[in-house]
């Protein structure tokens, strides 16, 4: 799911950054990033997989995931 507005200020200018991908205890962690063009603030998007889930992914929103 992507953000629909800024946490910040409130609007919806967003533009998405390209993410970054790392390996944590054999979790993969997927950041999003997200950038307001109106307050210039950046907000992530972190979704958890399991290395053997990846495989698997078919970009439904069933996956563990939070805001930061």
């Amino acid at each position: 799911m992507e953000p629909i507005f800024c946490p910040y200020c409130g609007l919806k200018r967003l533009e998405e950054l390209d993410p970054t991908e790392i390996m944590v205890d054999n979790d993969i962690w997927i950041i999003y990033h997200y950038e307001c063009q109106e307050c210039a603030e950046i907000f992530d998007k972190i979704l958890l997989k399991d290395e053997g889930f990846i495989d698997d992914f078919n970009g439904e929103e069933d996956e563990k995931g939070f805001w930061s």
